[in-house]
C-alpha cells in the first residue's frame, strides 16, 4: 500500500527537503558575492557547504548540460534503499507537521 504523499502528491517545504543543500539565503549570497568580483574558490570557502561545481552550477545554469551518460552511474539497489529512507523520513515529517504541507492535485 502507497505511502499517503505518494498519492496525494505532497511537496515537502524547503526547508524539510533533505536533498537541497543550498538555501534560498545561500544561493543570493553567491549571486551578490560573484557580482562584487569574488572568485568561485573564495565563495566556496565562504558558503563551506558544497563545491565548487555546485556553486558554478548555481551562477551558470545553462552550462548545466549532462554530459555523462546516467545508466552508469545508476545503482539499482542502492536508489531502492535510498528511496525507502526517503519515504520513511517523509512520513515521519507528515505526522510531525501536517499545517507544514501543500497539498496538490494533478486534476
Amino acid at each position: 500500500m502507497p505511502y499517503f504523499f505518494e498519492t496525494n502528491k505532497i511537496k515537502l517545504p524547503k526547508n524539510k527537503d533533505r536533498r537541497r543543500k543550498l538555501t534560498d539565503e545561500d544561493i543570493i549570497k553567491i549571486k551578490l558575492l560573484y557580482q562584487k568580483g569574488t572568485t568561485i574558490r573564495e565563495i566556496t570557502r565562504v558558503i563551506n557547504k558544497v563545491t565548487r561545481r555546485a556553486i558554478q552550477r548555481v551562477l551558470f545554469p545553462e552550462r548545466n548540460i549532462g554530459r555523462h551518460d546516467w545508466r552508469t552511474y545508476y545503482d539499482k539497489n542502492k536508489h531502492k534503499e535510498y528511496m525507502k529512507s526517503h519515504r520513511k523520513y517523509k512520513n515521519n515529517v507528515l505526522k510531525k507537521d501536517k499545517n507544514d504541507w501543500k497539498i496538490r492535485s494533478w486534476w
